[in-house]
């Protein structure tokens, strides 16, 4: 999926659990904002394709395969590899904890550790659960030369590769996250009057959403799947904008290409 659905539901998930938060305004806003980043941290494992790649990074690390040759293999630094798996979620999640603790802590007692931990839970599981958002997401796109992600890395298999939706043009979903995004932030400027509601009413708008994605991405109507490089990207790619034009109506249609010319990434 692209990396601007990817990001969004991060944000989508961290306004949940904001919802929860105690604190201000500036600790929700920390916790939308790093569940956002979250979500697109597993495709910083596509910086193998970046141009310069093979003469820094690569050189760098000595590294045999050049950076599009590593992107489309099953290296453990791979596409789709360590970065897409819940070992990676769980190790950046205790990173971002950390990097909090040495950064802010006044001491570096087991006592302020707790309570830091503690005050931290709500932004730590937001985190771990928006970059597990990515892999899901993930999950039913075409199989392509990985058949999936490397869901429980070090574990050799992958997970997913369905081919339910191409690997963009996903312009239903992309709604769906941004209205449940609309509706919670609406929820937590009224979370003074809905207090102790705030929360699972976020959560609920939340699952609702989910559920709604996820009956859009299994009754498209057509097989995206395909194993190795060999597809008519073209073809796909008209499939996929005809069943959104189907979906969307016309207007609703042409106002998600005219935002999607004017993206710069894959949308």
């Amino acid at each position: 999926m692209d990396i601007i659905t990817h990001g969004l539901s991060g944000i989508a998930v961290g306004t949940v659990a904001a919802s929860f938060a105690s604190k201000g305004f500036k600790n929700k806003a920390s916790i939308i904002l790093l569940s956002g980043f979250a979500a697109i941290l597993p495709d910083l494992d596509a910086i193998s394709l970046w141009s310069k790649f093979d003469g820094s990074i690569g050189k760098l690390f000595h590294l045999h395969h050049k950076g599009k040759e590593i992107y489309f293999s099953k290296l453990w630094y791979s596409h789709h590899a360590f970065l897409h798996s819940v070992t990676a979620a769980l190790i950046l999640t205790l990173a971002l904890f950390f990097i909090r603790f040495f950064a802010f802590a006044k001491s570096y007692t087991f006592a302020v550790f707790s309570k830091l931990f503690k005050n931290d839970r709500l932004l730590l599981l937001s985190f771990f659960t928006a970059f597990l958002i990515h892999l899901i997401e993930d999950m039913p796109t075409p199989a392509c030369v990985w058949g999936g992600v490397a869901f429980l890395w070090p574990a050799k298999a992958y997970w997913g590769g369905s081919g339910d939706i191409w690997w963009w043009n996903n312009y239903d979903i992309f709604l769906i996250i941004v209205l449940v995004i609309l509706l919670n932030l609406v929820v937590l400027a009224c979370s003074r009057w809905l207090k102790k509601r705030t929360g699972k009413i976020a959560l609920s708008i939340f699952i609702i959403g989910f559920i709604c994605c996820f009956i859009q991405i299994k009754t498209r109507g057509f097989d995206f799947n395909y194993t190795g490089h060999q597809v008519d990207f073209e073809a796909y790619e008209t499939k996929s904008l005809q069943i959104q034009r189907e979906l969307l109506g016309e207007k609703v249609y042409g106002w998600m290409r005219k935002f999607d010319r004017k993206v710069k990434v894959n949308f």
